[in-house]
């Protein structure tokens, strides 16, 4: 078993090989979907938590692990089963689409990638899994990537997700550290440490971002450009859910703090009815199922931030039904459009004389939605109500209210409408569906489904709801005035102003805004001229070098009486060099500066070093007379209005230079290398150190020096033939 788990998120992975052959690939992707569903089914017959792993980085405590529990194993079936459908809606779908091979090869590297995320005991094999959702999140939703709004909608999702991706991986590094493991089913609560706060937080970017949360809710209804089967998958069932999921995940460890219930509980509330309230507003079918979706993730949301088990329960059991109705109206919504040609609620009336099956059907999701005693959304909606306070149940009203308002919205598209209307309804584009809208009903009738659940996770107490009329009436007066609310939303619809700003409008205007910025940084700093660059890369080394320097401990310094003469030829020489009228005469003074450093080497007794100085400076010298010999005019140019940079940027690199030497003569110096150069002259075979260094102890620093002039010589050899 331990080897069927971890190879279960490589099996969609491996079926991409197949898919981009172009031979049936969504039968490919249906075929591998239903053998993860097959392979889980045997994992959950085991009747025990199964782990496995892998050897990743183990210097760093981490490896490719996986753990088959209650909720991973929930979660991985709704990834499995959700996609089965989805593959066999998608090639009717994208029937005549060119690219359904590279279409189908994306939506099994989510899956797959899906698949490790729920399935991980390991923080940063879950923050890889993660990430890779996200990759692929961008390719499907840009697939149609000759539109700009599917670009730019898969842009934001990926910015924003990956933003907070990256959050979250910081905070799982400091839980990690904390924590002393990186397995998250070693974790234990985490109370009283200093970082606490700061982990939680990082960890809550991650979550909020991937699950659409107010304030970075916006990337989810743009996302809906893409093709439907990807809001249905993607946005609906899987992806979206990651970020309660892994709330789930860190509830033992975070649930404990005060912050969590203060963030996630407001948070998650706030989301809930913003999203139901503007779903009613949206005119297109898939904006509001996406900001539906938005509403139920929020519900999910403040039910985890309740930090209680029943609440966490609550939560699953809700995300479950939410997958089941939302998945199938998502899937009819694409229905609609692909036989009306549009998805504007105004422009569609009378759909259920032509497509019977898909009005049936959206009839029995939109029941759950609006938690209609018989339906799993009933069930779930029962269970909600005894997971929060009674000081939240207004909250919880007003977004019933809300959620049968759109329900009834999507189907008003279904009502009214002629008679004779000739019956058009595809096989492929409402089937995938039945079993979604199956399950709709099975988990409102059929106790033992949400029992079996419950059990799953290792739930104790009861959430199946008496239908007494203390509970039915409620929840049909709700669904009732949302119908009203609905209703009342048709004719507000066509006179609700846009948004001047919303989170779309902010993120594009900040988009562009950085890239002005980039346009005038890579202006302003990419002039082609030699000396601005060097300017700006001594800038960076002398601050870079000289910050530590602020504060640091200075050795005396004792010149002895000939030093301080060669310094002050050697100053006068730079002088000479740099205000020189004549390129002749800098070029001879520039040359007594090499000249005084053999002075240096002689004081400390190194003719050799003293003798090679003597002949490099000697040459360079004739080199540099010769390049001046032949320039046309021997004069220094007149100084440019930049020259006080050049000289502010020279004094202070030479400045920063002599501090890092004098610093290094602060302590005390280590005499282990000299003694071991010293002990191992002799079986070197020489007795000069410095020629022993360069030809032996650091014989690989001197080829490799020799190599680089070698090189620039054949650079030279090439260029002075191309002259000739």
């Amino acid at each position: 078993m331990e080897t069927i788990l971890l190879g279960i998120p490589w099996i969609p992975v491996l079926a991409t090989l197949l898919a981009v052959r172009g031979r049936a690939p969504a039968a490919v992707a249906a075929s591998s979907c239903g053998t993860v569903v097959v392979a889980l089914l045997a994992l959950w017959a085991e009747g025990r938590t199964v782990a496995a792993e892998l050897p990743w980085f183990p210097t760093l405590g981490t490896a490719y692990r996986l753990q088959a529990d209650g909720l991973g194993l929930l979660f991985a079936l709704l990834v499995a089963g959700v996609g089965v459908l989805v593959a066999l809606y998608a090639g009717a779908y994208l029937e005549h689409e060119a690219r359904q091979p590279a279409f189908f090869a994306y939506l099994l590297l989510f899956t797959g990638a899906m698949l490790g995320l729920v399935l991980a005991d390991d923080l940063l094999t879950l923050y890889v899994f993660w990430e890779a959702t996200s990759v692929a999140s961008f390719a499907l939703i840009g697939f149609h990537d000759d539109r700009w709004e599917a670009r730019q909608a898969a842009v934001r999702a990926l910015v924003v997700t990956v933003v907070g991706g990256l959050a979250m991986l910081a905070g799982f590094v400091l839980l990690a550290q904390e924590a002393g493991t990186f397995r998250l089913s070693e974790l234990g609560p985490l109370r009283d440490s200093p970082r606490a706060g700061w982990i939680l937080a990082l960890v809550l970017a991650g979550a909020f971002t991937k699950s659409a949360q107010v304030p970075v809710h916006f990337w989810l209804p743009g996302a809906m450009v893409a093709p439907t089967p990807v809001s249905a998958y993607l946005h609906s069932a899987t992806m979206v859910k990651a970020g309660v999921f892994l709330l789930l995940r860190m509830l033992p460890v975070l649930g404990g703090l005060e912050a969590w219930r203060a963030w996630v509980v407001p948070t998650g509330l706030v989301t809930f009815v913003f999203g139901a309230a503007v779903a009613v507003l949206q005119d297109d079918l898939k904006a509001l199922l996406a900001y539906g979706t938005v509403s139920a993730l929020g519900l999910a949301t403040a039910l985890v931030g309740a930090g209680t088990e029943l609440g966490r329960d609550a939560a699953v059991l809700y995300l479950l039904n939410h997958a089941a109705y939302k998945g199938t109206l998502f899937l009819l919504a694409g229905a609609v459009e692909h036989e009306a040609g549009t998805r504007r609620i105004r422009e569609l009336r009378g759909l259920g004389r032509r497509m019977p099956a898909t009005a049936a059907l959206a009839a029995v999701a939109a029941f759950s939605l609006a938690a209609l005693p018989g339906s799993g959304g009933f069930v779930a909606k029962d269970a909600v109500a005894k997971a929060l306070e009674p000081s939240l149940e207004p909250w919880l009203w007003l977004g019933a209210v809300l959620s049968s308002a759109f329900a009834f919205r999507f189907l008003q598209v279904f009502l009214g409408g002629p008679d004779g209307v000739k019956r058009h309804e595809p096989l492929g584009l409402w089937a995938p569906a039945l079993p979604l809208a199956a399950l709709c009903v099975v988990f409102g009738t059929w106790r033992a489904l949400p029992e079996a659940v419950m059990a799953q996770l290792g739930a104790m107490h009861n959430v199946w709801p008496e239908l007494s009329a203390a509970k039915s009436v409620p929840a049909v007066s709700a669904a009732l005035a949302g119908a009203g609310v609905g209703w009342l939303g048709t004719s507000v619809v066509p006179r609700w102003p846009a948004l001047r700003w919303n989170g779309e409008r902010v993120f594009d205007a900040a988009q562009a805004a950085l890239m002005r910025f980039a346009e005038r940084l890579t202006a302003a700093t990419l002039t082609g001229r030699l000396r601005d660059y060097l300017v700006v890369v001594l800038g960076v080394a002398v601050v870079g070098a000289g910050w530590p320097l602020v504060g640091a401990r200075w050795p005396e310094i004792r010149p002895v009486a000939y030093e301080a003469v060669f310094v002050g030829i050697g100053a006068c020489a730079v002088l000479v060099t740099v205000l020189s009228r004549s390129l002749l005469g800098a070029v001879v003074a520039l040359g007594a500066v090499g000249y005084t450093m053999v002075f240096f080497f002689m004081s400390l007794r190194a003719p050799d070093v003293a003798l090679t100085q003597v002949l490099v400076e000697t040459v360079t010298l004739v080199l540099f007379l010769a390049v001046v010999v032949h320039l046309l005019s021997p004069d220094v140019p007149d100084r440019h209005p930049w020259a006080g940079v050049d000289l502010v940027a020279s004094v202070c690199v030479g400045l920063v230079a002599a501090a890092l030497a004098f610093q290094a003569t602060a302590g005390p110096p280590t005499r282990r290398l000299a003694e071991f150069f010293a002990e191992n002259a002799e079986r070197a075979g020489g007795a000069n150190l410095v020629n022993l260094i360069l030809v032996d102890f650091r014989g690989l620093d001197t080829l490799g020096e020799i190599t680089v002039l070698g090189i620039a010589a054949l650079g030279i050899l090439a260029l002075a033939r191309r002259a000739v």
